[in-house]
């Protein structure tokens, strides 16, 4: 068991587990993150984001203490599965929030529903699971494969100009999906993806995609990878030459601002697309970015916003329902009434999947040169059916 008093994070949660389980005074709040390996450090960004917001609530709603217990799910399915049933079966918590991992949110979706254990969601974003396969239990504060991605592909190949790109993503069911999904939104603007190359995620030299890459002379490269996988395919993009000839383009992971400020200038001129960013100019998004700085003492990243975004909504529908989450059909109720301003506007559609603005962003130097990601565009009401319905204005 992990329960986030632990040293490898230095977080001082000061909800420890405490009392018998389900106590009828305390709201029980299982976080499942990758804490090892690759996903590390945007785990450690998601705990610290939803760690602030439990915080600001004063580690109690209605009156009724929250207790946090922080599991590895290591990024494997099995895994998640096996700490999801120890966090409901043996720790009686309340709701469950995190997931990095897409394999990992699909391998829960049928117990959950089975054990009635609401689950909200901050990052994964297998398109069923707010689809064809979704749940009462299931809502997702993040965004759906293609939510962001095909609006970007229209972007990068109508604003952008760029009318041939090349793909390259890691191997799995979200890169594949977000490949496919750039790609029908390039087409829908006139251009097209030349090649798509996935590649394990944990591959340590980018060399051969980069011929690859070359073989097809692409307008630019669309990119998808996250934490130290892509401080390492920023680093060689650049020592190969690649960024000079291929400009470089990819999904707000690559972008994360941890990985920026260890990347440096190699990550210079690099734009994204996401649903945050801590540039926003708003008051809201201005409070969470001081706040989070304050707390931590570090520059939040799309994963802080993530776990932010997903502690807030938990922490309103309690609000709502007087802290008697273990009433799951009026806790789940009261989740899909839930509306949320900070760190950046959401709202939950019919299929309890959040909508949310595209944000594009140019890594440039910010405040006292250190690299942001400035907001360069902007498109509001992205919804997970988009471009069926129609954007907000």
């Amino acid at each position: 068991m992990r329960t986030y008093t632990h040293a490898l994070w230095s977080l001082a949660l000061v909800w420890a587990v405490a009392g018998s389980a389900g106590a009828a005074d305390e709201i029980k709040i299982g976080l499942l993150y990758p804490t090892s390996g690759i996903y590390a450090a945007p785990a450690k960004q998601g705990i610290q984001g939803a760690t602030l917001a439990f915080e600001e609530a004063g580690g109690q709603v209605a009156g009724r203490k929250i207790v946090t217990i922080v599991e590895d799910d290591e990024a494997k399915p099995e895994v998640a599965l096996a700490k999801a049933k120890k966090l409901a079966e043996s720790d009686r918590v309340n709701v469950l929030m995190g997931i990095i991992w897409s394999p990992n949110a699909m391998a829960l979706r049928g117990y959950l529903s089975e054990r009635k254990l609401p689950l909200v969601i901050s990052e994964a974003a297998p398109r069923p699971i707010t689809q064809e396969l979704g749940t009462p239990y299931i809502f997702r504060t993040g965004f759906a494969s293609g939510q962001l991605d095909y609006p970007f592909g229209q972007y990068a190949c109508s604003k952008l100009g760029y009318k041939k790109i090349v793909v390259i993503a890691f191997d799995s069911i979200f890169g594949r999906e977000l490949g496919d999904f750039i790609d029908a939104g390039c087409k829908q603007a006139g251009g097209a993806v030349v090649e798509k190359i996935y590649a394990p995620v944990e591959t340590a030299d980018f060399a051969p995609y980069f011929a690859r890459i070359q073989q097809a002379n692409p307008d630019a490269v669309w990119a998808l990878w996250a934490g130290a996988a892509a401080l390492r395919f920023l680093k060689q993009y650049d020592d190969f030459g690649m960024k000079q000839k291929y400009p470089l383009i990819g999904h707000g992971a690559l972008t994360d601002e941890a990985v920026i400020n260890a990347a440096g200038s190699v990550a210079q001129g690099v734009v994204s697309y996401y649903n945050w960013s801590p540039a926003i100019d708003t008051p809201e998004n201005k409070r969470f970015v001081e706040a989070y700085r304050k707390r931590w003492g570090s520059e939040p990243g799309v994963y802080s916003a993530g776990g932010y975004r997903a502690a807030s909504a938990i922490l309103a529908a309690a609000k709502a329902v007087g802290g008697d989450v273990a009433n799951t059909p009026k806790f789940l109720e009261a989740l899909k009434a839930v509306r949320l301003d900070i760190p950046s506007p959401i709202r939950f559609d019919a299929h309890q999947q959040a909508v949310h603005s595209l944000y594009i962003r140019r890594v440039q130097p910010g405040p006292g040169g250190k690299l942001v990601n400035a907001v360069i565009g902007e498109v509001r009401g992205i919804e997970q059916y988009w471009p069926k319905g129609k954007p907000a204005k």
